[in-house]
């Protein structure tokens, strides 16, 4: 296997190319619930159709959203962050990754159900914002664990909840949405490997079946775990499956934040 790196555009430079490559099953390319589903919605002139261009192979991992405070912040619970935003209303500044990635767009889910009014504070990755989060200069961020892993280490942050269906070991201690009493929030950036539409299904079960075997393998799935990672296994119809039920899904999320594409 080589691995090439084909950085821009949020990824949709390096999903193109592999849009535009033979239906050989030899030019793979791995991307996240933003590059397969979201990014019709906040892309004004995205080159490719994720539905129509590529095809699902096999997922790979989920990293589920977290709610990151700055220790300074006083609440403890998720209940009492949401009761918080509710009685200060404007106040509350998030930070994201950038408009329209998983972190502002799992605010904006977590705002919309709940009725908080946060302001929205975008930054150029996850690592700045999760700087500015322990610092005290944003008062929550919806990102990965492995974004805020050092300022939790150093008492900085505390982690209110976690968007899994039950509690991820890297975090142990930190209840899930639905045992803080909001069961219906269901956010997470899940990563898995596509292939240009056109791919015999033969060659896509076969990549499906090694992909799935690595995930047999006890060192690989410690490594994920210790990171915040939930390592995924699905068949090749469960994950296209995944990929148009979330691309209906991220449409409406889209349209309810008011975020315009650009």
């Amino acid at each position: 296997m080589i691995v090439e790196n084909r950085p821009g555009a949020g990824g949709s430079t390096a999903v193109l190319y592999v849009a535009k490559s033979p239906a050989d099953g030899y030019t793979l390319v791995i991307v996240n619930v933003g590059n397969a589903s979201i990014a019709p919605w906040v892309s004004k002139d995205l080159p490719y159709d994720p539905l129509k261009d590529l095809v699902g192979i096999a997922p790979v991992a989920e990293v589920p959203s977290i709610v990151a405070i700055p220790d300074s912040l006083p609440v403890k619970t998720l209940k009492e962050f949401i009761d918080y935003g509710r009685a200060n209303p404007g106040v509350i500044n998030y930070g994201s990754a950038g408009t329209a990635t998983m972190p502002h767009l799992a605010a904006e889910v977590l705002a919309y159900m709940t009725g908080i009014k946060m302001v929205h504070v975008p930054y150029k990755g996850a690592a700045p914002a999760g700087v500015d989060l322990a610092a005290g200069r944003i008062q929550v961020s919806l990102l990965g664990v492995g974004s805020v892993r050092a300022q939790l280490a150093a008492g900085q942050v505390r982690v209110l909840a976690v968007a899994a269906p039950k509690r991820i070991p890297a975090i142990p201690n930190v209840p899930t949405f639905a045992e803080a009493g909001l069961p219906a929030y269901e956010v997470t950036n899940w990563f898995g490997v596509l292939a240009p539409a056109g791919t015999p299904r033969e060659i896509i079960n076969l990549l499906n079946n090694h992909i799935g075997q690595a995930f047999d393998n006890p060192k690989s799935i410690q490594q994920l775990s210790d990171a915040g990672i939930v390592p995924m296994k699905e068949s090749v119809e469960q994950f296209q499956k995944r990929i148009v039920a979330d691309h209906a899904k991220w449409r409406d999320v889209v349209k309810n934040a008011g975020i315009k594409p650009e």
